[in-house]
């Protein structure tokens, strides 16, 4: 037979185990595919809203909520800029779906876009520089064009 104090023990351990699995199922529920198979935006403040959407891959959306906001705001500005980063980035490498044509002029737009609100920004300089190039090498016209 178990000792009072190990009985405690156990029973406090059950008890927390018991509550870290709860707490995980509640957890995977929040997020559940809507009817287009998405996972729904978390309720929260505006910053989680947008990375959990960059996350996602749902750029779009993103940048839509983005968009509601004040520009001017420098919190509102740096989420622009990394969101246009992130979208850029994901169309150079990872958008097997949409057509070469179509993803790197995107792609620049993107970057554009960055360098508008960051003109620093290193990374958006390298992509730029690295499509541009690959269109020269290709005796093509450079796309034109910032994204919203």
């Amino acid at each position: 037979m178990l000792q009072p104090s190990k009985l405690t023990k156990v029973f406090a351990t059950l008890i927390f185990l018991l509550t870290i699995m709860s707490a995980c199922s509640d957890a995977g529920s929040q997020n559940q595919p809507d009817a287009a198979g998405q996972n729904a935006v978390p309720d929260g403040p505006l910053v989680m809203q947008v990375q959990f959407l960059v996350d996602e891959d749902r750029y779009e959306e993103a940048l839509g909520k983005l968009r509601q906001e004040d520009a001017a705001d420098p919190e509102i500005m740096v989420l622009l800029r990394d969101t246009h980063l992130h979208f850029g980035t994901w169309l150079m490498y990872h958008a097997e779906t949409i057509h070469m044509t179509e993803r790197m002029p995107m792609a620049l737009s993107h970057f554009r876009r960055v360098l508008e609100l960051d003109p620093q920004n290193r990374q958006a300089q390298a992509n730029i520089r690295q499509i541009e190039d690959i269109y020269r090498s290709m005796n093509r016209d450079i796309p034109q064009g910032v994204a919203e």
